[in-house]
């Protein structure tokens, strides 16, 4: 077996590459960086055509339109070479948020008919029986599961005050000013809320978060892609 310490003290039969060699190798990979990237962008650039095809025929699919169905859109073939790779990665996000928001909705419009169907199954049981073993569980499952007291006030009213105590281990009697004091939650400013609501946005453009906060991290790209 060979000694590692002997083997790798041995002369290469290499020779060393001189500084005339060393600099002709820096000069290439310069010279080939260009090259490099310009096949980088057209990747990129292939992919976000892709991307984008993609989302059109999603929304088309759903009966909604893309960027191509807007007014005033110039074709991405008639767009500098420059400027086309930004303007393509502006149209795909921009449809990335449509469709994010689009998705977003219909998880909310699914949600709201999933619980409208079980409240009016709990109300025609209480129409015939007088009682809802629906309705109990619906109440024992929230009250495991929302901790707000907000939340909770606003269940117990559509469910016709409903004998849920407004904090977890809290008394059905109890009010919201006590609730919220036990909690440590506060009464949301209605004032800040209605300046905020009238105030003049003269000049700015719609975006996400003034549909609905929950959308605050789209605006960004939204405004990117304006």
């Amino acid at each position: 077996m060979v000694d590692k310490r002997r083997r790798n003290s041995r002369p290469s039969k290499y020779r060393p590459r001189s500084e005339a060699q060393k600099q002709r190798r820096r000069e290439l990979w310069e010279a080939r960086a260009q090259a490099r990237q310009l096949t980088t962008r057209q990747c990129e650039e292939a992919a976000l055509r892709a991307r984008l095809d993609e989302l059109e025929a999603a929304m088309r699919d759903v009966g909604r339109v893309g960027v191509h169905n807007r007014r005033h859109t110039i074709p991405l073939d008639e767009i500098d070479d420059e400027q086309r790779f930004h303007v393509l990665k502006a149209r795909v996000e921009r449809l990335e948020a449509l469709w994010s928001i689009g998705q977003r909705k219909r998880e909310t419009r699914g949600k709201i008919i999933i619980g409208g169907a079980l409240l009016a199954e709990a109300a025609d049981e209480m129409m015939i029986e007088g009682r809802s073993e629906l309705l109990e569980r619906l109440v024992d499952i929230i009250d495991r599961r929302v901790d707000h007291v907000r939340d909770r006030l606003t269940v117990r009213e559509l469910l016709g005050d409903a004998p849920l105590p407004l904090r977890p281990g809290g008394a059905l009697d109890e009010g919201p000013e006590e609730a919220l004091a036990a909690t440590g939650e506060s009464l949301p400013d209605f004032d800040a809320m209605a300046e905020s609501a009238l105030a003049d946005a003269h000049g700015e453009d719609l975006v996400p978060s003034e549909i609905d906060p929950d959308y605050a991290d789209l605006d960004a790209s939204w405004r990117r892609a304006g």
